[in-house]
């Protein structure tokens, strides 16, 4: 059974109608009397469980206000919910909407008087102040409301202090110090969708992250027109399994019939401010809790480690020391290894694409002592890049 419930929320903005707007009331209210009514930003606290005792805890507060607003305008959202957690979650679906189509009507006024010559889009700011349950005679009544965050994250970590298989501090030194931007930007957002849920981040940010790591690796990989074109063609060179990119398709689909990866539902948990208990009846997939981005990232990384592209040089002259003119023909340059690894300059004077090939080969052979069987070269898009794989995994990369 709903219960009737009255929220106050502060308002800033440059124009302030007062009256009825839609299903809220924008009135005028003096200081004396939000003193009166004991007008306060929502607080919260952290509490831990009771009979358990944690000797570490990583926590959120995920009430806390970042601003302190004062104004003597307030908004009133009348609303019928379950209990107080849900009513204020629903007010604040309310009071979200009106903020952003107050702003863009405000745009929209002030263009048309000045024409044209103002700025930007101007925002409208609230803050929840109260919240009180209504009697069947429309009075409100104090409610004893106080939000808690019980959110006790993997205490006693870590688990252990040493990695669990031999070559696990070596694969961190090679990832650590390989420079590649895609995968510094894919591990970006995958980092902050891992911990989205404690830093505030709203379900569908955490989710969008998780597959935007996702669609900057397989974009990198591809220049065919269509996702599901690109996706193919970049799973082949990673080596994505089909269940692997029928997840991702999931995924990617979710977004563009929705416009939202997370919005496949009637109910639209984007309307919700993650600062509030969200109302019952708004559900979430949870779908970035799927490791399929991390598998991406990882099978990106070990195809990009044997990748080596190869630009050709003219061989050039330059004078030793002993002011002797030599000639640069055959030597291999890493080109800034500091910011992109796998980046090379050839500089030779070979015209013939066959031998080029077998010399760039057997130069990269002879600098990392690996056998040229185990590398594939051939040329790029032009014949003045070359791109070479290696299926040897570890060699000396500073040889």
């Amino acid at each position: 059974m709903n219960n009737k419930f009255r929220i106050y929320a502060l308002v800033h903005g440059p124009i302030l109608p007062i009256g009825k707007l839609f299903n809220l009331e924008i009135k005028k209210m003096t200081f004396e009397e939000q003193s009166k009514k004991s007008f306060s930003p929502i607080q919260s606290v952290f509490s831990e469980r009771e009979g358990m005792d944690y000797k570490t805890y990583v926590t959120s507060l995920p009430y806390i206000d970042p601003v302190y607003i004062k104004s003597e305008h307030i908004i009133i959202c009348d609303i019928e919910e379950c209990d107080e957690n849900s009513a204020l979650g629903a007010a604040i679906n309310q009071f979200d909407k009106l903020c952003r189509f107050l702003s863009i009507t405000n745009l929209k006024d002030a263009r048309e008087k000045f024409h044209n010559k103002l700025g930007g889009l101007l925002p409208y700011v609230y803050q929840v102040n109260k919240i009180y349950s209504l009697n069947s005679s429309g009075n409100e009544a104090e409610v004893n409301f106080k939000l808690e965050s019980g959110t006790i994250y993997l205490p006693d970590r870590p688990e252990a202090n040493q990695w669990r298989t031999g070559d696990t501090e070596e694969f961190l030194n090679e990832i650590y110090n390989f420079h590649d931007e895609i995968l510094k930007r894919a591990l970006k957002y995958l980092y902050r969708s891992s911990i989205g849920y404690l830093v505030l981040d709203s379900p569908e940010k955490v989710a969008l992250d998780h597959f935007k790591s996702i669609e900057i690796i397989i974009n990198s990989l591809s220049n065919k027109k269509y996702f599901k074109d690109k996706l193919n063609e970049a799973g082949e060179k990673i080596g994505l399994t089909q269940e692997e990119q029928g997840k991702i398709v999931k995924f990617w689909e979710y977004r563009s019939d929705y416009g939202d990866i997370a919005h496949f539902s009637e109910c639209d948990q984007f309307e919700y401010s993650n600062q509030f208990p969200i109302p019952s009846n708004v559900n979430y997939p949870w779908a970035f809790l799927s490791s399929v981005a991390g598998d991406v990232c990882l099978k990106y990384f070990q195809y990009k480690r044997n990748l080596f592209l190869i630009e050709i040089e003219k061989s050039v002259d330059f004078v030793d020391n002993s002011d002797n003119r030599k000639k640069i023909d055959g030597v291999l340059w890493e080109v800034n290894p500091q910011w992109e690894s796998n980046h090379f300059l050839f500089h030779t004077s070979e015209q013939n694409k066959r031998i080029l090939k077998q010399k760039v080969k057997m130069v990269f052979a002879n600098k990392y002592n690996i056998g040229e069987n185990n590398i594939n070269i051939e040329f790029g898009a032009t014949c003045k890049t070359i791109i070479l794989r290696t299926s040897v995994n570890n060699f000396d990369r500073n040889a």
